[in-house]
């Protein structure tokens, strides 16, 4: 099933660094690289919804960081984001997901799904004893893809 649905995802992005992490994580998932698999398809999330904030969303995320995460908006290096770089200059990915989900940037559903797997990104990319198997990406992969990817159209 996850099969098809990474095989005719090319097709459905138009962002060349998208297609990049995109075929990174099918051909790591081909081979059966599942931990590596995670990694790349959160990093093909991740990067779209920042590329949608900053086409799309921007004022609503730069109104939203202070008052969500006031303490590090005041010691920040980029407290006004205005480039992908900026995303990670002081904030956590999952600080960058709460603020998308308070300005109403994503959905529940969305938010649900990004916070759902965050962890399980986090167990493959950091080295762990933890075994990832088939299934494990499968539902990953079909996670973020059909509830973030798919759902949020640049």
């Amino acid at each position: 099933m996850v099969e098809k649905l990474l095989a005719d995802l090319p097709g459905k992005i138009s962002d060349h660094a998208e297609r990049v992490f995109l075929e990174e994580a099918i051909t790591c998932f081909r081979h059966k690289a599942y931990r590596a698999a995670i990694v790349m398809t959160w990093n093909l999330t991740y990067f779209h919804v920042c590329h949608y904030v900053l086409k799309h969303k921007l004022a609503e995320f730069n109104a939203e960081y202070p008052k969500r995460h006031g303490g590090i908006h005041k010691k920040a290096k980029a407290p006004t984001i205005a480039k992908y770089e900026d995303f990670s200059s002081d904030l956590k990915e999952s600080e960058v997901i709460e603020i998308c989900r308070s300005a109403n940037i994503i959905t529940k559903e969305q938010f649900n799904a990004l916070d759902r797997q965050i962890g399980r990104r986090n167990s493959a990319a950091h080295p762990s004893t933890t075994v990832i198997i088939y299934v494990q990406a499968e539902e990953f992969i079909h996670d973020l893809v059909e509830n973030v990817v798919l759902t949020i159209t640049i």
